[in-house]
């Protein structure tokens, strides 16, 4: 079978499936097709290539919706092709493109020589920085709000709609997996959706520190082409800086370019998973940057929000997904909308490739497999209720204003485990404490944490009442 020939009747399947526009045009139309290769397993592989690392990146994700896609179109493609549906996996490669010279353009002896020079500067950034792509998927319109995180999501769109006024830069902060990055590359999607020449950048802060490491390697020219290219953008998206933590002079490098930016009116949008002055080892002047603007924090969903979500995505892939199957998925997966994503793509893939029924036993076997089952929810009273237990105390004395060692340690440890176990904001469990102030739940946690290091005694206290509550 040709190799072209496969791969262009795969696309025609994918073309019906896969959203027109951004999405197809960068995660499947620029793959270029290599060779199909045998497998022991009766399976063939058929191996592609990209110019785009992201686009490589999210081909290697088995649970993708672009690699599940594929899977199908392939069945039905080859079927077509030979009579024989053929099992057919993808495998694609990041290949660097080669730079476009000066050579390979039509000559035009008009070109004026100063015009010239100033292109062949512009290339130079083009041959090492990051490529900067937006996943199509990452939309307002596919983010499940919670009643927590509704802040957030309305402060990051109204950046989307007035870039560079109010909130600049907008601080995205919360754990792994809940969807910080989606909200931020929705802001860039919405930008480019109502002005597509703007110049939007996403990065992650590896790609910023990768890229101008690299420009200093090359040299003086390649470090203001650098410069030249994060400066001048629009909209300018970095992933994760509290990776920027203990390194001084990529650190001087990002303050400069923060400036830049902002001077310009600008917009900036930064993630992470914790508040700036939280971060050991980031620069004052940094922190003191990264606050200029508005810091919106997302916490793990509720229940009835995963429920949401699953229920969404199902539409979106015009699925039939019974409802007590996702209710059971929903129930156990409590950490982040990842993992529950990670659940809901085994989930379609039994449902795709296998005559099984998908009920609650089916989910439960996934599950299980993923190491994730049905649990209590654990709230504030109940986490209050073990505290003053353990102590001999009571909850009213938690909740009220006496200041005495033997009420204000224990209810500073419940403060800790509720901040740790529950998805509640610092605000919420504020109230949840006889009305005490946020500032006062990050006091009370922050010591707990550092007691916990240099105090075993307390630690065995703060383990033993984490296990009365796992083991309800």
């Amino acid at each position: 079978m040709d190799p072209i020939q496969l791969w262009n009747a795969i696309k025609e399947e994918l073309r019906q499936t896969i959203s027109q526009g951004f999405s197809y045009t960068n995660y499947v139309d620029t793959l270029k097709p290599l060779q199909l290769v045998e497998n022991e397993n009766n399976t063939v592989t058929l191996q592609l290539t990209t110019a785009y690392e992201q686009v490589a990146s999210e081909w290697l994700n088995a649970s993708s919706s672009y690699y599940q896609a594929f899977m199908q179109a392939a069945m039905t493609a080859t079927l077509k092709l030979t009579g024989q549906p053929t099992f057919i996996i993808p495998s694609v490669t990041y290949v660097s493109p080669t730079p476009t010279t000066l050579f390979d353009l039509p000559e035009d002896q008009d070109k004026d020589e100063e015009k010239e020079q100033q292109q062949s500067k512009d290339s130079l950034a083009s041959e090492f920085v990051t490529q900067s792509i937006l996943n199509p998927e990452f939309r307002f319109e596919t983010f499940v709000s919670s009643d927590e995180n509704r802040e957030a999501y309305a402060v990051a769109q109204a950046v989307a709609d007035k870039p560079g006024t109010q909130w600049n830069p907008l601080l995205i902060y919360g754990g792994v997996g809940l969807g910080k990055t989606h909200l931020m590359q929705a802001i860039g999607n919405k930008v480019l959706e109502r002005t597509p020449d703007a110049n939007v950048k996403f990065i992650t802060t590896e790609d910023f520190i990768n890229d101008f490491t690299e420009a200093l390697r090359r040299g003086q020219k390649e470090t203001e082409a650098f410069k030249r290219e994060y400066r001048s953008t629009d909209l300018l998206m970095v992933d994760d800086v509290q990776f920027l933590a203990g390194k001084e002079k990529i650190q001087e490098e990002f303050f400069n370019t923060f400036n830049a930016i902002t001077r310009e009116n600008h917009q900036i949008v930064l993630t992470s998973d914790k508040l700036p002055k939280e971060i050991p080892g980031l620069e004052m002047r940094l922190v003191t940057r990264f606050g200029q603007g508005y810091s919106a924090n997302i916490t793990k969903p509720d229940l009835p929000t995963r429920v949401a979500i699953l229920r969404n995505k199902s539409d979106l892939e015009n699925l039939s997904i019974p409802n007590d199957v996702i209710d059971e998925i929903a129930a156990a997966v409590d950490t982040n909308v990842r993992d529950l994503e990670g659940v809901f793509n085994q989930v379609v893939g039994k449902m795709r490739f296998s005559n099984v029924p998908i009920t609650v036993e089916t989910a439960r076997t996934i599950l299980e497999a993923m190491n994730f089952k049905r649990q209590r929810a654990i709230t504030i009273p109940i986490i209050q209720e073990a505290v003053a237990k353990f102590f001999n105390v009571t909850v009213q004395d938690l909740n009220g204003k006496k200041r005495n060692k033997e009420i204000v340690v224990p209810r500073q440890i419940a403060m800790y485990i509720a901040r740790e176990l529950t998805q509640d904001s610092l605000p919420q469990i504020g109230r949840s404490f006889g009305g005490k102030d946020h500032t006062t739940v990050m006091h009370s946690t922050e010591k707990i944490e550092n007691a916990i290091e240099n105090d075993s005694i307390l630690a065995e206290q703060v383990q033993k009442i984490r296990e009365e509550l796992s083991n309800g």
